[in-house]
């Protein structure tokens, strides 16, 4: 704890600030804080569970040792009365000794409670007469309410919330083997009867399943006999039907060896039949395809000889249409020659007379014109002549180009 200075109690803990011999109540309390001068006292009390063991043992009142483990929860209650009478300027110390202190009573009244108890009471009665005499003999002790004015001595400002007895333990073996001894021979007393049980139950089980068993052959032997006579019944009547059905199938075998006799015979007269009408079909199909194979012998040399005619044919028109367009190309040649020197003769003549009358400037402004016309219209010419009377095929064709050419006005 220092000396002077600011001193603060965490929100478990409970703050007394003493000074002048009396509690400040303006800075004491729960978590609170205070400044401390080197005159003042303070002190710091925990006031969060605590829990402490305890362990004790000691003899029945049968002379019979054993060892009680209990656990206790306490806390401060009342840190004003609490701190009277623990020094709690060093609160580690003040609560060592206040958990040494309860511990030795805790094992002063177990003592002395067990002394007072027997063996049987002890193991089954631990909650009632261990417990809850502990917290009723030491809670009085240990518990009160103070306040800072208050001079009284009683209780230490501690509560007690439960103690509990975690272990009644004997400890002599043999006495603990003899304890056990009643509980162990009628656990096996148990265990005999349960076996017996067991045993009757299965016997009775199995002279259960002896009957059943037994029942269940005898139904069975019943129903294999009635099965063994049904069988032989059976038997009897498929013998008697398999000779009916014997005879019967004898019967209809002769019948139908008789009905396929009369089928061969039948089938074999149509057989012959079928053959020679299939002979006389073939020789007259033969002759068919003779006279077809002759006849198409006939019209293949027909067909080749007249594709040999036609190319033949063909041949020759296609050297007289050759040589007929090379004629025509010349001619078309020297009669476009002919054509171009007639222009340029005209032209010549139309620059001569060009400052003549009106007539003459007509005609030489459409000369061009018709000259060009003439000449990009040269190739749609179509010749429906091939020679002329006099055996000119472009003869036609160049009266045609002076007749255009009078009726244009131009005169040669």
């Amino acid at each position: 704890m220092k000396r002077w200075g600011t001193i603060r109690a965490k929100p478990s803990e409970y703050l007394i600030h003493v000074r002048g011999g009396r509690v400040r109540t303006q800075t004491s309390g729960q978590g609170q804080s205070c400044f401390k001068w080197p005159g003042d006292a303070v002190a710091v009390v925990p006031t969060s569970l605590q829990r402490l063991e305890f362990v004790a043992d000691q003899v029945t009142i049968e002379k019979v040792g054993v060892e009680v483990t209990g656990l206790a929860v306490y806390r401060i209650a009342d840190p004003l009365l609490a701190y009277r009478v623990l020094n709690f300027s060093y609160p580690e110390r003040a609560q060592l000794k206040l958990e040494e202190t309860l511990t030795g009573m805790f094992v002063g009244a177990t003592r002395r409670l067990v002394a007072n108890l027997g063996v049987e009471a002890c193991l089954q009665k631990r909650k009632s007469a261990l417990a809850t005499e502990l917290l009723t003999e030491i809670a009085p002790v240990v518990g009160g309410h103070g306040h800072p004015e208050d001079v009284a001595t009683e209780g230490w400002g501690v509560v007690i919330d439960t103690i509990e007895i975690s272990q009644v333990r004997i400890l002599s073996g043999r006495v603990f083997e003899a304890l056990q001894a009643p509980y162990r021979a009628e656990i096996e007393q148990r265990a005999k009867e349960a076996r017996v049980e067991a045993d009757k139950a299965l016997r009775t089980r199995q002279h259960e399943s002896e009957r059943e068993v037994a029942e269940i052959r005898i139904r069975a032997e019943t129903k294999v006999a009635e099965q063994q006579a049904d069988a032989s019944r059976a038997r009897a009547e498929r013998e008697a039907a398999d000779e009916i059905r014997d005879v019967e199938r004898e019967r209809s075998l002769r019948a139908a060896e008789q009905a396929a006799l009369l089928e061969a015979e039948t089938r074999r007269a149509a057989l012959e039949r079928e053959t020679a009408e299939a002979k006389a079909a073939q020789a007259i199909r033969r002759i068919e395809l003779g006279v077809a194979e002759a006849q198409a012998l006939i019209a293949a040399e027909e067909i080749e000889e007249e594709k040999r005619l036609l190319d033949v044919a063909r041949a020759r028109a296609a050297a007289e249409a050759s040589l007929v367009v090379r004629r025509l190309e010349a001619e078309a040649e020297r009669a476009l020659g002919e054509v171009k020197a007639e222009l340029e003769r005209l032209q010549a003549e139309n620059q001569l007379i060009r400052a003549g009358g009106e007539r003459e400037l007509v005609l030489a402004q459409r000369l061009p014109d018709l000259a060009n016309a003439i000449g990009g219209k040269i190739s749609e010419v179509r010749i429906h002549q091939v020679a002329g009377p006099d055996g000119n095929p472009f003869l036609m064709l160049t009266e045609s180009m002076r007749a255009i050419l009078e009726l244009a006005g131009v005169k040669r």
